[in-house]
């Protein structure tokens, strides 16, 4: 007798979870309603779900900052979705074996751009035919999560889309910083709760820049931190953040507050040549 060898069945895969849901509403839950029922076995880790509404800018920070502390075959899910039941993509950045998934709206550009081992991006929009019934109001529960649950369970991305190029992908102009000579023009994508200001700057992308200052929306020297001792209590400067950011401090003050600073505002520094 020949016995058939038997079909390995691929381990499940953690799942992540960003969106901009809340937790008063019914809606996270939901979320994961569907994923336990789809992929009961899969670990969901949530990294945030209080994403300011609609803030797509903010979840790419989230996104792009905690992906690489996932195992390296996670399927992160991120939906902030302003263009919800419009013809926008569903797309898929698989950076090494891992899988970020997003509608196409910009969410995925600041991954992509820190990036540094091979990017692959799909369309994914074939996904909407595949539910029985999907919201034309919330597809985070009837696509998205069936879709992440589909691909933690090991299905392929050529199930539901096709290859395309990851420069093809919608980008916003918070996405890329302008950097010029000794002068750059940056956008917060975050505030943390201790009025911490996060910039679309990797750590590092200045060198070690020397006589810094904020030119707009304030001006002012600033110091150029690796931790907040640096920085005397009080005054302000721009620290090298644990996400791989750089960030607008105030050691124990709040530099939102002290430069009058909202996510999305622009920022302009110089230092000298």
């Amino acid at each position: 007798m020949i016995l058939s060898a038997k079909k390995k069945t691929p381990p499940p895969r953690t799942i992540g979870l960003i969106t901009d849901f809340g937790l008063t509403d019914p809606y996270v839950g939901q979320v994961k309603a569907v994923l336990a029922r789809k992929a009961p076995n899969c670990p969901v880790v949530d990294i945030s779900h209080h994403v300011a509404p609609f803030n797509v800018a903010q979840a790419g920070f989230f996104l792009a900052a905690s992906y690489e502390h996932f195992p390296s075959d996670a399927v992160i899910l991120a939906v902030v979705d302003p263009g919800v039941g419009t013809d926008r993509r569903i797309v898929c950045l698989e950076i090494g074996n891992r899988l970020l998934v997003a509608p196409d709206n910009g969410l995925l550009t600041l991954a992509l751009n820190r990036a540094w081992s091979e990017v692959r991006a799909y369309d994914l929009s074939r996904a909407m035919d595949a539910p029985k019934k999907v919201s034309h109001t919330f597809h985070g529960r009837d696509v998205f999560a069936p879709l992440a649950a589909w691909l933690a369970l090991g299905g392929g991305l050529e199930g539901f889309g096709r290859e395309m190029d990851p420069a093809d992908l919608v980008t916003q102009t918070w996405s890329r910083p302008e950097i010029g000579d000794h002068r750059v023009l940056g956008h917060v994508v975050h505030i943390d709760r201790f009025g911490n200001c996060v910039l679309n700057l990797e750590a590092g992308s200045l060198g070690t820049p020397s006589g810094l200052r904020m030119e707009s929306p304030s001006g002012g020297p600033l110091a150029y931190a690796v931790k907040y001792a640096d920085m005397p209590e009080g005054e302000p400067g721009l620290l090298e953040g644990s996400q791989g950011f750089l960030e607008l401090a105030v050691n124990q003050r709040s530099a939102a507050k002290r430069f009058g600073l909202s996510m999305g505002d622009t920022v302009e520094m110089s230092w000298e040549a």
